[in-house]
């Protein structure tokens, strides 16, 4: 049933990201990554990404947006790198796969792709996670934030600060004009760059512009059935079957925006 099915999604951890491609809708994750979550939340609340660019995007890697500021951040802005945290039995793990590349195990908490190994689990690099940009130093991010596009870069993974999760809008991501490879993906050309309009949180919109959001429930039953179905591929189709193997970043996770008694469904699989 619905209730059993569907996660609402706190309205205090959205995130709502005005551009002249649409809107992006993203997911914060304090459960994970508190004090980034807290530090990005009071700057959208600031409006501090008015205006501001996706001045390094790479096609299949990452958007990068920010300040472009070769400036190290000062004392008080440097964030501490939440990359991991200690694995507790009380999260709502589902697990996807054990002996991943790059873990021990991955799995799901809470519709977010995770992997967990020696008593540590950690949020993935998957299409849609959202982290905070550093320098060399762990605890060098401060503002700037990206967005995975493509192929899951699982080796940033406890190497970076996930703190979010792109629930709505991924097509519009896609669109964010992109810099040459020859570049590392930087676009010189300011006036060539996707542009932020302005972000707001869920009590910064207006009652007419309010919707509330929901993921599907990675802790039921019927998702767990529905991953092993992906899991076994016994469809006619395949003339091979293959391994009975699945990678976290390709289980898709559908979520629905609903207002005024109107519900809609996004990317549903």
């Amino acid at each position: 049933q619905e209730s059993q099915i569907w996660r609402k999604v706190a309205p205090e951890n959205l995130v709502f990201v005005g551009m002249r491609e649409g809107e992006i809708v993203l997911e914060l994750n304090p459960d994970f990554a508190p004090v980034t979550s807290a530090r990005f939340r009071d700057l959208v609340r600031e409006d501090f990404y008015r205006g501001l660019s996706f001045y390094r995007v790479i096609e299949g890697f990452v958007a990068q947006a920010g300040t472009e500021s070769d400036l190290p951040p000062s004392a008080d802005q440097q964030l501490p790198p939440e990359f991991e945290r200690s694995w507790d039995a009380s999260l709502n793990w589902t697990l996807v796969q054990n002996g991943d590349l790059y873990a021990a195990q991955t799995g799901f908490v809470d519709g977010v792709p995770a992997a967990r190994e020696g008593g540590h689990i950690w949020l993935a690099h998957c299409p849609g996670a959202v982290a905070m940009a550093r320098d060399t130093a762990p605890d060098s991010g401060s503002t700037d934030f990206y967005i995975v596009l493509g192929q899951a870069p699982r080796y940033l993974d406890r190497n970076l600060t996930v703190f979010a999760r792109v629930i709505d809008g991924m097509e519009v991501a896609q669109r964010i004009q992109r810099g040459a490879a020859a570049e590392n993906g930087i676009i010189s050309n300011d006036l060539a760059r996707s542009r932020i309009g302005r972000m707001r949180l869920f009590d910064q919109l207006s009652d007419e512009e309010r919707r509330e959001y929901y993921v599907v429930d990675t802790n039921s039953d019927a998702f767990r059935k529905a991953l092993e179905q992906r899991r076994e591929r016994r469809d006619a189709f395949f003339i091979q079957t293959p391994p009975a193997v699945l990678d976290v970043c390709q289980v898709p996770v559908a979520s629905r925006a609903e207002r005024a008694g109107i519900s809609r469904e996004l990317n549903p699989k």
